[in-house]
């Protein structure tokens, strides 16, 4: 059978429509489960809250860990895109590779122009997801210091600690105090608290909180 040049674009035509069709229904599901995820990733965190569904918990384990980290990068200029839609731009963007109980787990760190310093988990090809974010405190032109919440509480250990509750033993060589307590506006609920230039402190957090996502 001989398909004349109409036909041929007809049915490309088609062909096209239906494409058309293919990536339209693809890019609003893609829009549905970014809008999603960006709703849980701006949800205010909570202390723990008893009823959490305890499937698909996370673990953080009861051991204390132990390690160093080596400098293997340093770049500048280094992007990423949050899941509701921000875009950072770091001025440093600082890869490590750790000893010890952290061997094998690669992590960096992106210092934002404001003050804010993002922990990072580096994937074995590459890729980066942010995991812990440290906020410079109130009082930092005196103390110097940044704190980031520590997850791990609640049923599923997704929650943030409330005041005074007792956290997991991996933190108990950590300084921690309340996050409200040391940036107004911010959560109720325990974090980490480092000095500027303490990366170790900084590392080891992420690198807990990425033990507990089940990355590492």
């Amino acid at each position: 059978m001989t398909i004349t040049t109409e036909q041929a674009v007809r049915l490309v035509e088609i062909t096209q429509r239906k494409a058309d069709e293919l990536f339209e229904e693809l890019i609003a599901e893609l829009r549905r489960n970014l809008e999603s995820t960006a709703q849980l990733a701006t949800t205010e965190p909570t202390a723990s809250v008893a009823g959490d569904d305890p499937s698909e918990a996370w673990s953080l384990g009861t051991t204390a860990l132990s390690g160093s980290w080596e400098e293997i990068g340093h770049d500048t200029g280094v992007t990423y895109p949050w899941p509701d839609g921000n875009i950072d731009e770091y001025t440093d963007f600082v890869s490590y590779r750790g000893t010890g109980d952290f061997a094998g787990l690669t992590l960096a760190l992106g210092f934002l122009a404001n003050g804010d310093v993002v922990g990072f988990f580096i994937s074995a090809g590459g890729s980066k997801r942010g995991i812990t974010y440290f906020f410079p405190t109130d009082d930092f032109d005196t103390t110097r210091e940044k704190i980031s919440m520590i997850r791990g509480g609640g049923p599923r250990g997704r929650s943030g600690f409330a005041p005074g509750e007792a956290l997991p033993k991996s933190y108990a060589d950590f300084t921690t105090d309340v996050l409200r307590d040391r940036k107004a506006g911010k959560w109720n609920v325990q974090g980490v608290v480092a000095s500027e230039s303490d990366s170790d402190t900084m590392l080891g957090h992420t690198a807990l909180q990425a033990f507990l996502r089940g990355l590492a």
